[in-house]
């Protein structure tokens, strides 16, 4: 549960994401005021008549205007009405609500459901902002948008990552804002002046609205630095004091936006964010990878010579539920668990060779007659030892167990084998598509209007791909071929030419027995329009017999 002070923080930085806002179009406002009525009208227009110089001012200002106030409220609108949160968990949920109702307090005051409300939470961590939750739950919600997918982001044990704060699974890229007590998809940064946190919808529309406003402070700055020049040089002028206000302000906001669009392109082009970016030389992402089938990975291993150790886990995490045996594991590697979600990813080291032979053995294994039973028993009774206990029925529960222990084969058919394996380098980005321009396309859209205008969302905001909640780049390929998951690059090579050799030698041995079949058979002659009869077929023609 969150703090009162922790609370009231998150509180006093959503307020004043919400009202800078306002101030800054006020000061839009305010330099319109400045740069349209003042400098345009009064000075140029009525006081020098020089419309040459105030139309272009004016078109092109009004033009910059309208961009960036587009962008301007596209993003406001989205950042405070569909913020990107990852969704609470239930018992985070309940427990905010009851916040909000002020229920804590009440409870406090009379001792009354304070057992029930701090149900599971350990001493000392109330006031932590940790929720009360189970990240070992195997009915946990939420999981299932995870395995459903190839491949996803995983801790080391195989599992999602796990908020304690939101009480809910982390999406790939999403990282936990303690300015808005909120996890955020594809979290980039907390920015209070356009109305709270950056993330996966809206980092494309803070892309525009920092460019255009980039533009508009430069034509402000160098339309007021001209005629604040003008002003100083003329003898019969004063300065206009707005003019030169309107100049800090356009060249305070100009240096910052235009800073903030070059390191947000920069960002996009290399697909990442700026949480991400903070610790990328030294981050190495582990990824839960989904096994292929049995003949899919015997196919891809043909050409393996060394297949690396991974340790794997099963999805639903259902206690008991053994390996799908439609997967496969290599005989030459030692034996992984497959890992239930109340246990640690700890392999165990086992003979090689398949589960077959291991059952078989178990099976020819001889057994016990009652005769020995009986002499063992008495031999024990005789050196001092305990009576064995007699044989009871078992119990309800362990026959639940036991029924739990053996899952049918639908339920087998329905589990999802993941290999838990981290990048094969320190630093590298799974997210990375091999080309800058590949990866800002991610984020601004395929097409030049949709760089300019805000109209479509981010495509990484879709996430129906059934590989991954993002696409992911050439380095999980290589990953997964590096454990025998997919052909290599030279596996692929050398198959494509015996695949072009074998085409090549069958085109050549039909068109060899076509030109045989010819050759043998002189007395077939073709229909065929420009086909050529053979010479002696001629002469059969000739010194036939002609019809009367």
């Amino acid at each position: 549960m969150q703090s009162k002070v922790e609370v009231n923080r998150v509180a006093i930085n959503l307020w004043t994401a919400r009202i800078i806002p306002i101030i800054l179009a006020g000061v839009v406002g305010y330099a319109t005021y400045v740069v349209v009525a003042l400098l345009c009208v009064n000075y140029l227009l009525i006081k020098h008549f020089d419309h040459a110089a105030a139309i272009p001012i004016l078109v092109i200002y009004f033009v910059l205007f309208l961009l960036m106030s587009i962008c301007f409220f596209r993003l406001v609108y989205i950042t405070v009405f569909e913020p990107p949160y990852v969704p609470l968990g239930p018992r985070a949920l309940q427990e905010r609500k009851q916040e909000r109702a002020g229920s804590k307090a009440s409870s406090d005051k009379s001792g009354i459901g304070g057992v029930e409300y701090n149900a599971g939470v350990p001493a000392g961590r109330e006031t932590s902002g940790v929720v009360a939750g189970s990240d070992n739950d195997p009915d946990s919600p939420g999981l299932e948008l995870f395995y459903t997918k190839d491949v996803f982001v995983c801790d080391m044990d195989g599992k999602p990552k796990w908020c304690p704060y939101c009480a809910n699974w982390k999406p790939d890229r999403a990282h936990h804002s303690s300015d808005c007590g909120r996890c955020i998809r594809k979290m980039d940064h907390f920015c209070p002046w356009v109305g709270g946190a950056v993330g996966e919808n809206n980092f494309k529309f803070f892309i525009q609205f920092t460019g255009y406003t980039a533009l508009y402070c430069i034509h402000v700055l160098v339309v007021m630095a001209i005629y604040v020049a003008k002003q100083k040089q003329a003898e019969d002028e004063t300065l206009n004091p707005q003019f030169v206000a309107v100049l800090g302000l356009s060249t305070f906001f100009g240096l910052f936006t235009f800073g903030m669009t070059v390191t947000s392109i920069d960002l996009a082009m290399d697909n990442y964010t700026q949480v991400e970016k903070l610790g990328a030389k030294s981050a190495v992402h582990v990824l839960a990878v989904l096994k292929p089938r049995r003949i899919e990975l015997v196919r891809a291993r043909i050409d393996a010579a060394v297949q690396p150790y991974y340790k794997e886990i099963t999805y639903p995490l259902d206690v008991g539920i053994p390996p799908n045996p439609d997967y496969y594991q290599p005989a030459d590697m030692p034996r992984t668990k497959i890992y239930s979600h109340t246990q640690h990813l700890e392999p165990i080291g086992k003979p090689p060779g398949p589960l077959s032979e291991d059952i078989g053995n178990r099976s020819e294994a001889p057994t016990r007659g009652p005769e020995s039973t009986s002499l063992n028993e008495d031999s024990l009774e005789a050196n001092g030892g305990p009576r064995l206990a007699e044989p009871t029925a078992p119990t309800a529960a362990q026959q639940n167990a036991c029924t739990k222990e053996r899952p049918s084969e639908r339920d087998l058919q329905a589990t999802r084998t993941f290999a838990v394996l981290p990048m094969l380098e320190v630093g590298e980005n799974p997210w990375d598509l091999g080309s800058r321009l590949l990866n800002f396309k991610t984020v601004m859209g395929t097409g030049l209007l949709d760089w300019f205008l805000p109209i479509r969302r981010s495509p990484c905001c879709d996430h129906e791909d059934a590989e991954s909640q993002y696409a992911m780049g050439p380095g999980v390929n290589l990953l997964k071929s590096s454990v025998g998951f997919t052909p290599s690059r030279e596996t692929d090579k050398s198959r494509r030419r015996k695949r072009r050799k074998r085409t090549h030698q069958r085109r050549t041995s039909e068109g060899t027995s076509d030109a045989g079949a010819e050759t043998r058979d002189p007395d077939v002659i073709s229909s065929q329009p420009n086909r050529s009869i053979p010479l002696q077929n001629i002469n059969n023609l000739s010194t036939s017999p002609q019809p009367t």
